[in-house]
């Protein structure tokens, strides 16, 4: 079973030991029809869940008063992947991107995607090199083929920023657009190779 991230517990609710789950896409029903979560590593069944203004108000099975509620904040929220819709023509669930061999334009191999980095509002694709990749650099991806093409401007792989002490040296920039799934599991749109 493979479980996907859809949001965060924002905070407890109540005095009854509900949670405010905060969904990674604002406009996602999925959790409404959930059966089980996973929150820290423990497994949880949802005995009910109600779309609210921040995202959604859920009651965990086990999970009593607002103490125990409390305990799970800041916890990433995963469901199993069956339970999410499937993704839209020319979509993909972002997780499916690592491990994707990344070319740029004239084939020129750039390295491996080995995870996705949120950057506010955009996300990037982090190579085995430690680059950044945006996400909105991405014309093609072949998922049978685990390959994704991107139009790099020149100078993309070159550039880095000084090193700071918030950084803790120096890092690659970028700036990437992609949207949350339907699902609520962050998905990017892009044209896809059939």
């Amino acid at each position: 079973m493979e479980r996907l991230a859809v949001g965060k517990v924002a905070r407890a609710h109540g005095v009854r030991g509900r949670v405010l789950i905060a969904p990674y896409h604002a406009g996602s029903e999925s959790l409404g029809k959930v059966r089980r979560l996973w929150l820290g590593g423990g497994e949880y069944e949802v005995a009910r869940a109600e779309q609210a203004n921040l995202g959604w108000l859920v009651t965990l099975k086990g999970v009593d008063d607002r103490d125990q509620a409390d305990a799970l904040r800041g916890q990433e929220v995963k469901v199993d992947r069956a339970e999410l819709p499937p993704p839209g023509e020319n979509e993909i669930y972002a997780i499916d991107l690592v491990g994707c061999e990344v070319v740029d334009g004239q084939g020129v191999k750039r390295g491996v995607v080995e995870d996705i980095e949120e950057a506010g509002p955009q996300d990037l694709l982090r190579l085995t090199d430690g680059a950044l990749v945006p996400m909105g650099l991405v014309k093609e991806v072949s998922q049978d083929g685990r390959r994704i093409v991107i139009d790099a401007p020149e100078g993309l792989f070159e550039l880095e920023e000084p090193a700071s002490p918030a950084t803790g040296g120096a890092r690659k920039r970028g700036a990437l657009e992609e949207e949350p799934a339907a699902g609520g599991a962050r998905r990017a749109q892009h044209p896809t190779e059939e």
